[in-house]
């Protein structure tokens, strides 16, 4: 049996090992150096490619001088990172990181408007009123949640279905919502990301939105977004699973024009000029 590699786990770890030796200031050759062995470990480590054995790990953390609680939570981060599967009730930096170096980001939100088209007003509506979330924070989490728009114009190919749902809910209050529409108009007429909307009448019964993530040399990723968890998977299996569900979207929601015509609609509703 094949050893799983690059597991979602593994490449969350790589990205805590990768923090602390730039925290520390220290370039990968330096690093190695210290550690007795070649370049390419470190990388591999940090990629996610390979996991480094407990005692690699506590030089690791010796080396970046990471102590306390963190050096707690990498160690424990570092257990079970061979499984595929993993349940995480951490920040959004492995998430955020798979969204930025992603060939291809397939996206499904039922309910809301995806993040990555989510306009200044509507992202801090949102923002606003979601748990753990401090007011004082509130400016930058909408300003990083905006430079994210970026992976849109990179030539990252996606994907982004919504259901009809997040196209009625008055987020922010009517203005805010109205920007919203006309931006997710202005990103169809664009055509650098691929905008659809399944209908109320055809909605399936998907209470959780998801994403796939594909790269170019690494195994794809599942997430989704649990009540206050997330689970992301690398499993081929359960990726396929997903990958159904996603040709099941895209087979119910609406060809451009008909999207186009939804959107005018939903804004004519709001009666904002």
């Amino acid at each position: 049996m094949t050893t799983p590699y690059a597991t979602p786990r593994a490449r969350a770890l790589g990205l805590e090992l990768r923090a602390a030796r730039e925290r520390r200031r220290l370039g990968v050759r330096e690093l190695a150096r210290l550690l007795g062995m070649t370049p390419g470990f470190v990388t591999n480590w940090e990629r996610g490619l390979r996991l480094p054995k407990p005692e690699d790990i506590g030089a690791v953390l010796a080396h970046c001088r990471v102590i306390g609680p963190d050096r707690r939570r990498i160690v424990e981060m570092a257990r079970g990172a061979r499984e595929q599967d993993w349940i995480d009730s951490g920040g959004e930096e492995p998430y955020l990181e798979w969204e930025r170096t992603a060939d291809a980001v397939f996206g499904w939100e039922p309910e809301v408007v995806p993040p990555l088209l989510q306009t200044s007003g509507y992202a801090r509506a949102l923002l606003s009123s979601a748990a753990g979330v401090v007011a004082d924070e509130v400016d930058a989490r909408v300003a990083e949640r905006l430079s994210r728009r970026a992976v849109l114009d990179s030539g990252t190919r996606c994907v982004l279905v919504l259901g009809e749902t997040a196209l009625h809910k008055r987020i922010g209050g009517a203005e805010a919502m109205a920007e919203q529409l006309r931006h997710l108009r202005e990103r169809l007429a664009e055509g650098k990301v691929e905008v659809r909307v399944v209908p109320a009448d055809r909605h399936p019964d998907l209470g959780r939105g998801f994403t796939i993530f594909d790269f170019a040399d690494l195994p794809s990723i599942v997430h989704e977004r649990l009540l206050r968890e997330s689970a992301s998977s690398s499993s081929p299996a359960r990726v396929a699973k997903y990958r159904e569900v996603a040709e099941t979207l895209l087979k119910l929601s609406l060809p451009k024009p008909e999207t186009d015509a939804l959107l005018e609609s939903a804004l004519r509703k709001l009666s904002v000029p």
